[in-house]
Parts: structure tokens; sequence; C-alpha cells
């Protein structure tokens, strides 16, 4: 039972250039380049409808109508934009200046104005455009992880979902037994009172236990149709559009160790986003440092006298001079950041950690509850409400204790609903967090 196939797909959304194996900004293209756009994955509108629904099918509709899965894409779309243009060089600059008019004297009007046209370019020294390029592709990356984490997190409530959508429909097939039990239960005692064998004080007992098993069916015929809505409303209808659920819980009882699958961990998106993640706060680091490199800048141009009419070449170079600002504010900032970032891939680790841990938990309260019931509590509710039949015929019982062994019937039978039902949704969660079905362990 799973989501994993939907799990950790990758996107294929790649930029058009990778930084991985350039060393300087000389290898770098010559010109921008625009990102690729690739179509959002899903569907839209709203599924057609079904009349039977699995499990694999529920995960789908999630995974391919939900918005923010959508919406988590094209933020990576976003990304490579940035990314693009992370690796763009400053652009010229084209000026124009009139000096020595409009002054006194000889310097009236503009006949001895002197106009210089030039052409600047600053020139980036510290590979600053592949280190910015390097920061913003880590952060495409950490965009893809995040999207992982988005459809994880979107199968994860579908299957859930779906578990509580079973549940409820075992829960109402018990119940309408219940109704059958009791309504043989009543003309049974209406037979005995009918013969003047019991008391009209035992049918009345009897109405009342068919109008209670009733209303508890039509409780949870509310419950369902509620389990149903929920689940169809992660996938935008806003009505249920599927007949029934399609499967059978309680199929399995494994539970493994903690320290069998504590190793797959390393794949959740939220612990696997932590390389890059590290990775993204060292290049940052390396963008500021880059900054406490000075630029420098060039300038080329005509300069043109009108007195006598001639031209003239004039050049420029500047440099900034480091003496107030050095960057090492920012550098400073970067460097907490990565051992923050090192800090928090601990905490995250600690808390998937005890997710896990809870889980499986869950998970074994849930099979030994369920073992106890379906071994021990069924049998022995049933052989008790068998003998209490068989005694209340021959008149050694009254009805109030076939009413009773009646009920712990049901009610045992109820429980093992809900415990495989909390079983399966224990198994959901430990599988979404280490992306491995229980099965294959």
């Amino acid at each position: 039972m799973l989501v994993l196939a939907f799990m950790l797909g990758g996107c294929e959304a790649n930029p058009v250039v990778a930084p991985e194996g350039i060393v300087s900004d000389r290898e770098l293209p010559r010109r921008p380049w625009t990102p690729e756009l690739h179509p959002v994955p899903g569907a839209i509108g709203r599924p057609p409808y079904a009349e039977l629904l699995t499990l694999s099918q529920a995960v789908a509709r999630v995974v391919n109508f939900d918005p923010s899965i959508k919406a988590a894409f094209l933020e990576i779309e976003a990304k490579h934009g940035e990314e693009a243009q992370a690796a763009v060089k400053p652009n010229p600059e084209l000026a124009l200046e009139v000096e020595n008019f409009a002054g006194t004297r000889e310097k009236q009007g503009f006949e001895t104005a002197e106009e210089t046209l030039s052409i600047s370019q600053t020139i980036e020294l510290g590979d600053k455009r592949l280190k910015r390029l390097r920061a913003a592709h880590l952060d495409a990356s950490l965009a893809g992880w995040d999207f992982e984490a988005a459809r994880l997190q979107a199968a994860l409530q579908a299957a859930q979902a779906f578990v509580d959508v079973l549940a409820a429909q075992e829960r109402l097939k018990v119940q309408r037994d219940f109704v059958a039990i009791a309504n043989k239960t009543r003309e049974s005692v209406d037979a005995r009172v009918s013969g003047g064998r019991a008391s009209p004080i035992e049918l009345d007992r009897a109405i009342v236990a068919v109008a209670r098993a009733r209303a508890q069916a039509r409780g949870e015929e509310a419950r369902l149709d509620t389990a149903k809505r929920r689940l169809a409303a992660l996938w935008g209808s806003d009505r249920p559009d599927f007949g029934r659920a399609a499967g059978r819980l309680g199929r399995s009882r494994a539970v493994p160790s903690i320290e069998r699958v504590k190793a797959y961990l390393e794949q959740n998106p939220a612990l696997a986003r932590w390389s890059d993640g590290i990775g993204h706060r060292v290049a940052l680091r390396d963008v500021e440092k880059s900054r406490a490199i000075r630029d420098i800048k060039l300038s080329a141009g005509v300069r043109r006298f009108n007195e006598d009419d001639s031209v003239a070449a004039v050049a420029s170079v500047a440099v900034p001079l480091q003496i107030f600002d050095r960057n090492l504010g920012a550098i400073a900032a970067a460097e907490r950041r990565i051992a923050k970032a090192e800090h928090e891939e601990r905490a995250a680790r600690n808390q998937l950690v005890g997710a896990l841990v809870e889980a499986l938990g869950a998970l074994k309260v849930a099979a030994t509850l369920l073992a106890a019931l379906e071994g021990e509590v069924l049998p022995a509710a049933q052989r008790a409400f068998e003998r209490t039949q068989l005694g209340y015929s021959e008149g050694r019982f009254d009805i109030l204790n076939v009413l009773e062994a009646q009920r712990s019937v049901f009610e045992a039978r109820l429980d093992a609903v809900t415990a495989r039902a909390e079983y399966e949704k224990a198994r959901v969660q430990v599988e979404a967090l280490i992306g491995r079905n229980l099965n294959g362990l």
C-alpha cells in the first residue's frame, strides 16, 4: 500500500548551463541564455466520475490536480530564471558629456564647448558571475526538493484520507449487519411474546435495540459521506465523484524495528535537501567574499572641441578604494548561516527520527490491539453470543443477556475495524517517511 510511485520522481526542469566543472567566469557563456520553459505537471479541470476508486487512483488524482504541487513546480521554473540572470555580465554604459558651455565671457554659448561620447564597462573580478551562478543553481535545487516534499505531502494526505473512507465503509457494513441481527432478535422475541413465553417488556427492549442499531447505521452513513467529501476535496471536487473505495484494511501486520528502517530516512526530502541547503549557504558565503574584491570600470571615447573643431580620444580606469567597506559584515553573516544550516540539518534529522518512532509506535499498538481483537476478543464474544441465544431460546436467559452479548460482538467488530484503519494510517506514515514499502523490508 502506498504512494511511493509518486515520491522522489525528480523534476526535469534543468537550466541551460550548470556550474559543475566550471572554474572561472571565462568559461561561462558570453551571452545570456533564456531558460527552457517546461509544461506544468498534472492535469486541469476535474477528474471523471469513477464507480470504484483504488488507492493508487486516489493518490494519482491528488498529485495531478493539487494546485500546491503546480505552484511548487512553477517556483522551480522561477528559480531557473534567477539562475540564468545570475550569470549575466553587467551592461555597458554609453555616456555623453558636454563641458565648458553657457559660461561667461568667451565661454558663453556653445562656441567653446567640449562634447565627449564614451562607452564604459564594469569588469567583474573574483569570478563573481560563477559564484552567483553556483548559489542560484543550488537555490533551484532546493526548490526541487520543496517540489518533492509537496508531492509527498499530497500523496500522504490522499492515502490517509482513502484509509478513512475504507474504514467508514467497513464500519457501515458492520452497523448494517448489527441492524439485521437486531431485527432477527426482535422477531424471535415477538414470537415468544405472542406464544406467551416472554413478557412484552422484552419486546420493547428488542425494539429499542433495533432503533439504536438503525440510528448508529445512519450515523455511519453520514461519517462515510464526510470521509468521501474530504478525500474528493483534496483534488478540488466539491462533492464525492466516486462510488466506493476499493480495497481491504489490515492485509499486513508487519512492524519493523527502528534500527531496520532508520537508515532509509536519508531519502526523505525534508532531510535530503540539506545537502544542497548547506552547499547553498557556502555558495552565498563565496558570493559575499567575491564582493569584497572590487571591480574595475574601463571607459573609452572621443572628445570634440568646438573652438577649433578638433577631436581627441579619452580613456579612464576607475577602481574603488577599500577604505570603509570591505564587506566583512556580510561575510561574517554568511559564515554564521553555514553553521546555522548545519544545526538545522541535525534538527531536521531529530524531528524525522521522532516522527518515525511515533509512527512505528502507533503501528505496533494497532497491530497488537488487532491481534488481540481478532485472536481472542472476537471469537470469545461470538461464542458468548451464540450460547446466550441458545440459552434464551431454552428459557435460561432473559433478553437483556442476549442484547448485551449481541452488542459486545459488534463493538468488538467495530474496534477491529478501527484498529485496522489505525494500522494502515500509521503504515502509510512510516512508508512516506522512509520512502520504502514495508512489505519489502
